[in-house]
């Protein structure tokens, strides 16, 4: 039941989100998580448990126990009580034959008790070993969590980044911002992270809030990674300040996991955060004064409390939570039977001292408060707030209270006070061996609720002091983590830019371009995309294009003898275009070299070709022994293609540079400040409109798209792409080329520029300008509106006599046109040839030149 709106609620009672909860559709609001719209929506079953298959309702709603985990549109183990809610999710149980309030498998509970104590596995399946893979394998079906889709795609992106700290605080509450603030005075590089989420818009002068993230570990030299979703930051930190505070301890009591056994902290964050009604008539059991004070919130929105148990002045002789189907509808105390459906039951706070202990601090026992404590902190190491044990009350005296039922010391793993007690009678002395035998804090709490109880229980059995029976290892990570967040990618020898994640949301279908993922459209008409770029604006990422530096006092020199044609005569700021040919006057790579500096050049190359073109240039130089130093920058720089009539207008309206035609001319090449990055702007129409070439820094990636796009660029791929260079005649290399092309052949004998003195390939260029060639690359148009397959034959006179290199259906030429290789003394233009489609042969018509604006007055103006 939803409260009516109160101060401070996290929701946006304005927005409403739909989704699909176990079957049924779940209307909650903005700011909702998936648990807290559910629990509005009267679901009170969210999981089944590990071993037993009992129902498990809501408990803590800070995401650190087991009780809310679900399948999140596929995705497996979703604390949903601190997911946010999204439209269209679908949200399933786990763990179940049947459904959450239907369990097929819950008869274990009723009738497997007896048959399956703590370490039966190890007893019961030894013989014949020969089976052990068939019990395993009914064993890991019967127990556990979620389940991966073995058959699912890779569908969410990871990255991670490398940071530097001067202080790096882990806790956002009151003792933590504190510490921050204080950090913040003697100067900038404070960072403060914190699993909340509500402190994403946190200010603190100086300091640098991630939210939600948590802290995974303390590693040696100063390294905490730190989880932010889908971005693992690595931090290297000159200090670190632990404020983790402290966590709230369960009650251990026959019925205390019943649905409607709550934690303090999860009945307040309903109440206040998401204005959600936690029951009708409460029971509040506590040994502290905050845990008691619940009563007091529970009162102020009409909840009856029936009963407020200090445990501090009162040790029961009898607690036990009873109901029905797994819901409370009692608690039994001292004879007493009261009716209730929501129990709020805390045996006080045990510091959250893990990432202390796992930078190798000291914990031992406190026997004033009765919880464990960090003692001494390693050096760069600080610990403030209550993760010291600074405001805390005792703990709950009696480690377990009597009464008949399963009375659960670890929710997360199934494990029941008589468990523990079997271990003991078992031989297992040790809390480690206890701890693997009956795989307590070994779930997914990691022990934050059932640590200090399990030991309490030990020490109390064994009569023994808990210094005595000590703490099993904190070991990392502190808060569990998506495997591919580690992983950091796929396993795939594959290329993506730093915009590639941009282009998925979007909707583009991606390709395979060389070693690169590249969008290849963004929607089932590329032709749309087509048009944007010829009537307004489109925007192309071309990040996979090879990028180099090559600079030095012998820089122009270098690149003189490896191009055919001229640089020296060049100017800075100016860019011209180039094609590398081999030894043997064949083509090899093409792209722009622009002269930045007198000794400055900025190279790109075909997406497949930076390695190989960065290869051939430093074997050169390596043979020449020019001063010129060689760079590969194609990972390091980002670059994209923003073009069509109204590009001008857009670049012009996030920079104040002056982008004018006057200022900024046709193959001219300028630095400019471009929505806040440093931007390397090139002048070039490889797609035959007014465009501009921007690259600049990968990370700014994501934001410079976004900005673009928000100017009204129409994102368009490949597939565009390949059709508006085509209107130009512009040739693919490796496409419309092959091994044995060469410049004059292929239509470009105005590049080589044979009166140079030397340059690679040469001798060769020499030859092929004396001799004719045999064929030539022409443009062609089809008579017949029929696309030729990219490869098809080309026939004369009813002989193979040539081969398609490209071919498209233009709408702004109005015809299918195309590239092909076709004999010398058929290359006049206008000359027919057939060109074999489907097993017909279609007639074409051979060009020469741009099909489209011949004259290039759009990619000038």
């Amino acid at each position: 039941m939803r409260l009516p709106a109160r101060d401070g609620e996290r929701i946006d009672r304005s927005r409403t989100v739909s989704f699909a909860f176990a079957g049924w559709k779940v209307t909650g609001f903005e700011g909702d998580t998936i648990a807290s719209a559910a629990f509005a929506a009267a679901k009170r079953v969210f999981s089944r448990s590990f071993k037993y298959h009992r129902p498990r309702g809501l408990l803590c709603c800070s995401g650190h126990c087991p009780n809310c985990m679900m399948t999140v549109d596929g995705v497996p183990n979703v604390r949903t009580c601190v997911e946010p809610i999204r439209e269209g999710a679908v949200v399933e149980g786990q763990n179940v034959r049947w459904s959450l309030d239907f369990d097929f498998m819950s008869l274990t509970d009723k009738v497997g008790g007896p048959f399956t104590p703590v370490g039966f596995y190890y007893r019961t399946f030894i013989r014949p070993r020969a089976a052990w893979p068939l019990y395993e394998k009914f064993l890991r079906n019967a127990a556990g969590l979620g389940k991966l889709d073995p058959h699912a795609g890779h569908s969410r992106r990871y990255d991670t980044e490398h940071r530097r700290a001067r202080v790096l605080v882990v806790g956002g509450g009151e003792a933590g911002r504190a510490a921050a603030r204080d950090a913040a005075k003697a100067g900038p590089g404070v960072v403060l992270v914190d699993e909340d989420a509500r402190l994403r818009d946190l200010a603190l002068d100086g300091v640098e809030v991630l939210a939600p993230a948590r802290a995974l570990g303390v590693w040696e030299g100063g390294l905490v990674p730190v989880d932010a979703g889908t971005l693992l930051y690595r931090f290297r930190t000159e200090r670190i300040v632990v404020a983790t505070g402290a966590t709230e301890q369960p009650l251990v009591f026959p019925g205390n996991d019943l649905v409607g056994v709550m934690l303090p902290g999860g009945v307040r964050r309903l109440i206040h955060d998401f204005s959600v009604q936690p029951g009708t008539r409460a029971v509040v059991l506590g040994a502290d004064d905050e845990t008691l004070s619940v009563a007091e919130d529970l009162a102020e929105v009409g909840i009856e409390v029936a009963r407020v148990v200090d445990l501090r002045d009162s040790r029961p002789r009898e607690l036990v939570a009873h109901g029905g189907k797994g819901r409370v509808r009692g608690l039994l105390l001292d004879g007493e039977d009261i009716d209730c459906d929501l129990v709020v039951a805390s045996g006080g706070r045990q510091p959250a001292y893990s990432l202390l202990a796992q930078a190798g601090a000291r914990v031992e026992y406190d026997e004033a408060l009765g919880v464990f404590v960090p003692t001494e902190v390693p050096t760069g190491v600080e610990a403030v707030g209550s993760v010291t044990g600074e405001g805390l009350s005792r703990i709950a005296p009696e480690p377990a209270y009597p009464g008949k039922g399963k009375c659960f010391v670890c929710v997360c793993e199934d494990v029941t006070t008589k468990d523990l007690k079997r271990a003991i009678g078992e031989g297992f002395d040790s809390i480690e061996l206890a701890k693997r035998y009956t795989t307590t804090t070994m779930g997914p709490c990691q022990g934050k609720l059932c640590h200090l109880p399990s030991i309490r229980l030990y020490a109390h059995e064994n009569r023994m002091y808990e210094t005595a029976v000590g703490t099993t290892t904190a070991r990392p990570p502190w808060a569990p983590v998506e495997l591919g967040l580690l992983a950091g990618r796929e396993l795939a020898p594959v290329r993506r830019s730093s915009m590639h994640w941009r282009h998925e949301e979007a909707g583009a279908t991606i390709q395979w371009a060389g070693p690169w993922k590249r969008p290849y459209a963004y929607g089932e008409r590329p032709e749309d995309e087509v048009r944007a770029v010829h009537e307004s604006l489109g925007v192309i990422d071309v990040s996979t294009l090879g990028k180099l530096f090559v600079e030095g006092p012998e820089a122009v020199a270098l690149l003189e003898r490896l191009y055919p044609n001229r640089f020296g005569d060049m100017k800075p700021g100016r860019i011209r275009y180039g094609v590398l040919t081999s030894d043997g006057g064949r083509i090899m790579d093409d792209g722009t070299i622009a002269r930045l500096a007198d000794d400055l050049f900025y190279v790109t190359t075909t997406s497949t070709g930076a390695d190989a073109v960065t290869a051939w240039f430093e074997w050169w130089n390596a043979v020449w022994g020019y001063e010129a130093e060689i760079v590969n920058v194609t990972g390091a720089l980002a670059a994209v293609n923003l073009a069509g009539p109204s590009s001008r207008d857009a670049l012009q309206r996030l920079t104040e540079d002056d982008v004018s035609a006057e200022e900024f001319r046709y193959l001219d090449a300028r630095e400019l400040d471009v929505a806040g990055v440093p931007t390397l702007a090139l002048r070039i129409g490889f797609v035959g409109e007014l465009g501009y070439e921007l690259h600049f820094p990968s990370p700014a990636g994501e934001h410079l798209w976004d900005r673009l796009v928000a100017e009204g660029a129409r994102p368009f791929g490949l597939e565009p792409q390949r059709v508006l260079r085509l209107e130009k005649g512009h040739v693919i290399v490796g496409q419309d080329t092959d091994s044995e092309s060469n410049l004059f052949s292929s239509g470009m004998s105005w590049l080589p520029k044979l009166d140079k003195d030397d340059f690679v390939g040469k001798f060769a260029l020499e030859h092929f300008a004396q001799r004719e060639e045999k064929e030539r690359l022409v443009g062609f148009t089809m008579e017949e509106n029929v696309v030729p397959a990219e490869g098809a034959q080309v026939v004369i006179e009813g002989m193979p006599s040539g081969r398609v290199t490209s071919a498209r259906r233009s709408e702004a030429v109005g015809n299918v046109i195309g590239l092909a290789w076709v004999p010398a003394d058929r290359a006049e233009a206008g000359t027919r040839v057939e060109i074999q489609v489907d097993r017909l042969r279609r007639g074409a018509s051979i060009t020469h030149g741009a099909f489209f604006d011949p004259a290039g007055e759009r990619m000038r103006s």
